[in-house]
């Protein structure tokens, strides 16, 4: 048992990138979104000191269900994958800051372009791209919420 909660696959996504709600959030805040809602999904997941170079970026760390481990950067174009390996923060050399500080926009270099990296909306498409086991996790948990759902209405 990986200990999933069951009623996460259901709560409403608090941080999609291209949402009117998403605007009002900080990326810091989306970090921490990141951190408390995928915890169960992953091995590991941690929010990391930023690089001096993109100080308003966020960066987490994190490891795979599969033991796999990346580090990736919460931009406003999307969640990227920056390094493959724990504090490797190599893919920022990729990007570069075209806006001031306040709303930092990040863009493609040929670098991330080349290595076929992409951002994601959302960290479930990344993890659904990078981790088959928290896809199966995350069918899981919806399969079981469903079913105490369905317990709870035979019961009324």
């Amino acid at each position: 048992s990986s200990g999933i909660n069951a009623e996460w696959p259901l709560r409403p996504g608090t941080y999609q990138m291209n949402t009117e709600e998403q605007t009002s959030k900080t990326l810091q805040e989306v970090a921490v979104d990141i951190e408390r809602d995928v915890g169960t999904m992953v091995n590991y997941i941690k929010i990391i000191d930023s690089d001096n170079e993109f100080p308003n970026v966020p960066l987490l760390n994190l490891t795979t269900l599969e033991d796999e481990k990346y580090c990736i950067a919460v931009t406003t174009l999307g969640i990227i994958i920056i390094g493959y390996d724990h504090d490797q923060k190599n893919g920022l050399l990729g990007l570069r800051n075209v806006h001031g500080s306040k709303a930092p926009k990040l863009t493609h270099q040929a670098s991330l372009v080349e290595s076929n990296e992409k951002f994601y909306e959302t960290i479930y498409g990344l993890l659904d791209h990078i981790s088959p086991l928290y896809r199966s996790a995350f069918c899981n948990a919806i399969s079981s919420r469903l079913l105490q759902l369905q317990n709870e209405l035979n019961d009324q």
